[in-house]
């Protein structure tokens, strides 16, 4: 009796690229200043990912439910300096008198710059006359269901 063949949708998966420094959200406020003396052992853990992002690009793992539901508390951002921002991209800022970065998305409208969670319980927050440093563009949430 000869095999045949199994016909299936199922493909092959995305194949490994590199990977990323899990790092804090202090640490994402001040990456551009870091990045340069960053050591290996000075991430969290590190993120396998499988697209290609720009040089020193990081993860964070998301706190708090302010994303929700599409990047729910624990799960994972993979973070692109190198991106620019335009309207609607999910960005990671750090407004400068403060320490650590934020998760939010950036709302352009007639000049007026706005970062607003995705969870509506939340306040948008206006960003007209207060300096603002966006670290870098959110090009993928990974998050675990187990």
């Amino acid at each position: 009796m000869r095999a045949e063949p199994v016909k299936s949708d199922v493909r092959e998966g995305p194949g490994f690229v590199g990977r990323l420094p899990l790092i804090s959200w202090v640490q994402a406020g001040n990456w551009s200043d870091v990045v340069d003396t960053y050591q290996p052992n000075d991430a969290e853990t590190w993120i396998d990912v499988t697209k290609r992002f720009g040089e020193n690009a990081f993860a964070l793992r998301v706190v708090g439910d302010s994303m929700e539901p599409q990047a729910p508390e624990g799960s994972i951002i993979l973070v692109d300096p190198a991106r620019q921002a335009v309207n609607n991209s999910l960005v990671v800022a750090r407004l400068d008198d403060e320490m650590q970065a934020t998760f939010k998305q950036l709302i352009i409208e007639g000049g007026q710059y706005l970062l607003k969670p995705l969870n509506p319980r939340y306040p948008i927050m206006d960003l007209t006359g207060r300096p603002v440093t966006i670290c870098g563009v959110v090009r993928q949430i990974v998050i675990d269901l187990d």
